[in-house]
């Protein structure tokens, strides 16, 4: 981490350099003069040597506190999270190009909590459909005859909608029935064509992500880096999803930095998953969102509104720092 004032310094300290050189090589200067610019160089060749010093101490610190936090959310989650998702079944949604690191943050916990994590799907860059293989093999996927890419987009956000609807619907928080838990052909499909792999838990049986008939909670983590937009899948996915009222989601992602915040011709870049729903008027009071995933206090947010996210009688909540936010941390039970 090095600040403004080390980089003045430092360029300072050579241009005097640069100018005693040329000073000393003339005639054209008298001894206290040149004196006087040795004294200069000299305390500005102090002055550096207390910025580095200072930077390096502030460095040591930054890397004390991020291992402190790492230890934090580790130890809150063994002592604190076990049981809170007991055998409860959790699907984990996201885009390649997203860092692995936030879909494992979000694994970690919901495994402290003793979810039933069937497996991560992640929509993969073809469903772009920016070449025609790519329209050809999701119209097939599909089991349409259209190289239509409006009409293929659309059909794909009803045809996932439905699967997860199959899985989430459990009237009055009804239970899960994991002894018919299968991938759903649809699912099948888009994996052979390449649109969609799969991560499945350490020690899982098989090697498919299978979906339980009911009782399913739906985890969804955005982030930069992805290969596809929000709204080219998982917005218009989790819009007819959520068509009959709240649903067991939480779209989860870490902070946006800055550079994020600015796409690199200038222009602002695309709305992240977690905005899109908060400015959604239908959206903002049908699932729960966090945006601050790379905080101990987002991952907590994360999990505690996945436990909330019961299937049938889901409580929706905002959490993080960000535009929309309602808090950082979900309520107690009968609180909010």
């Amino acid at each position: 981490m090095i600040n403004f004032r080390f980089h003045i310094v430092s360029l300072t300290a050579v241009l005097l350099a640069l100018g005693v050189g040329l000073v000393l090589g003339t005639t054209f200067l008298d001894d206290a003069t040149v004196n006087q610019l040795r004294s200069q160089l000299v305390g500005l060749e102090a002055d550096l040597d207390r910025a580095q010093a200072r930077n390096d101490e502030l460095s040591a610190r930054l890397d004390t506190f991020e291992d402190e936090a790492a230890q934090l959310d580790e130890q809150l989650g063994e002592r604190l999270y076990g049981g809170q998702l007991d055998g409860d079944p959790v699907l984990v949604v996201s885009t390649r190009g997203v860092d692995g690191e936030w879909t494992d943050a979000v694994l970690t916990a919901l495994g402290q909590a003793d979810a039933d994590v069937v497996g991560v799907w992640w929509l993969t860059d073809r469903l772009a459909l920016d070449d025609e293989s790519e329209v050809a093999d999701l119209s097939t996927a599909l089991e349409l005859s259209t190289d239509d890419v409006d009409r293929l987009r659309r059909s794909l956000a009803l045809q996932l909608a439905d699967v997860l609807f199959a899985a989430v619907d459990a009237p009055g928080g009804g239970t899960p029935d994991l002894g018919a838990s299968a991938e759903p052909a649809l699912l099948a499909r888009l994996r052979e064509a390449g649109f969609v792999d799969y991560d499945l838990p350490d020690g899982a049986d098989g090697d498919v992500v299978a979906l339980p008939t009911a009782g399913l909670r739906v985890v969804v983590v955005d982030g930069p880096g992805a290969s596809l937009a929000p709204g080219d899948v998982v917005l218009p996915v989790l819009t007819d999803l959520s068509t009959g009222g709240p649903v067991p989601v939480v779209a989860t992602q870490p902070t946006p930095t800055p550079e994020e915040d600015q796409a690199a011709d200038g222009d602002p870049p695309p709305p992240t998953l977690v905005a899109s729903v908060r400015d959604n008027d239908d959206l903002v009071a049908r699932m729960s969102t966090v945006d601050d995933l790379d905080r101990v206090s987002g991952r907590i947010a994360t999990l505690l509104a996945t436990v909330d996210a019961v299937p049938g009688a889901p409580v929706v909540g905002h959490y993080g720092i960000g535009d929309g936010a309602d808090r950082l941390l979900p309520p107690a039970a009968g609180t909010g």
